[in-house]
């Protein structure tokens, strides 16, 4: 009997540990109707607090959303409708801050009221302003072939319908990636379905996103400047080939990001 009690503590501690080791693991496929929305609050903050991204959302045969859901039950309709209204108040937001649609159907500042301190970063990506605080730009060198835009498809790997959180680039892995706008790098992560991935909080409620990376550069905390390298692309996570995903957050919401790099 004493070595049965003295064995309760640490199998109790063992237990314990288990039940908190999150991560990852919470975000790969569920059995029906699991999501995001029936996690618990503590596993909820254990996932958002590693930084982790849901980029997809993925609906049954009835068009019910069963993974990455903006919450649970939400059916295909209603998430474009939704996505549709978070990208029109981004943009009517943009309008307040002095920009207007100009050329390729990109933002762009009425006035050239950049503050120019410079970034001194090498390499740099000089079509990106110095002191721009607004994600407009591309993250990659010159104009790469999208090969996913955002908005709703077939999955290529899984053949499932969901909705597409962001834009994919074709680019060959270890091409250099750039930071779209001043910030705070506010997670830097792998994951099942991003890969390695950043998350950088700029101004204004706005988040960018960066997936399937070969290499961060870049670690929680660091003030970023637009334009200077932040990472290499990959082919990390689940991923059908060396690409960039890049997703637009405002006020916590997924955005088309299309006026914001003037293509989709």
């Amino acid at each position: 009997m004493k070595y049965i009690v003295q064995l309760i503590p640490v199998f109790f501690f063992v237990i314990c540990d288990f039940n908190v080791s999150y991560g990852a693991s919470l975000l790969k496929a569920q059995d029906f109707p699991k999501t995001f929305a029936d996690l618990t609050f503590s596993q909820r903050i254990a996932v958002l607090s590693e930084g982790y991204e849901i980029l997809e959302s993925v609906y049954d045969k009835e068009g019910r959303c069963i993974s990455g859901c903006a919450y649970k039950g939400i059916n295909i309709e209603e998430d474009i409708k939704k996505s549709e209204q978070n990208t029109a108040d981004a943009r009517n937001q943009m309008y307040s801050l002095g920009y207007k649609i100009g050329n390729n159907n990109k933002f762009m500042k009425t006035s050239d009221n950049y503050a120019q301190a410079s970034p001194g970063c090498i390499p740099r990506k000089y079509d990106i302003p110095a002191g721009q605080t607004e994600p407009v730009g591309e993250p990659l060198m010159g104009t790469p072939q999208i090969t996913s835009s955002y908005g709703f498809r077939k999955h290529p790997i899984t053949g499932e319908q969901n909705g597409h959180k962001g834009i994919d680039f074709y680019t060959p892995i270890g091409t250099s990636v750039f930071s779209t706008a001043s910030g705070t790098v506010a997670a830097v992560w792998n994951d099942d379905t991003c890969g390695n991935g950043i998350k950088i909080l700029h101004s204004n409620g706005y988040e960018t996103i960066y997936c399937h990376l070969s290499k961060q550069l870049v670690a929680v905390g660091d003030k970023v400047s637009a334009g200077c390298e932040i990472a290499k692309t990959g082919n990390t996570g689940m991923s059908s080939g060396p690409h960039l995903h890049y997703s637009i957050k405002y006020n916590g919401n997924y955005t088309d990001p299309k006026n914001w790099i003037g293509r989709g």
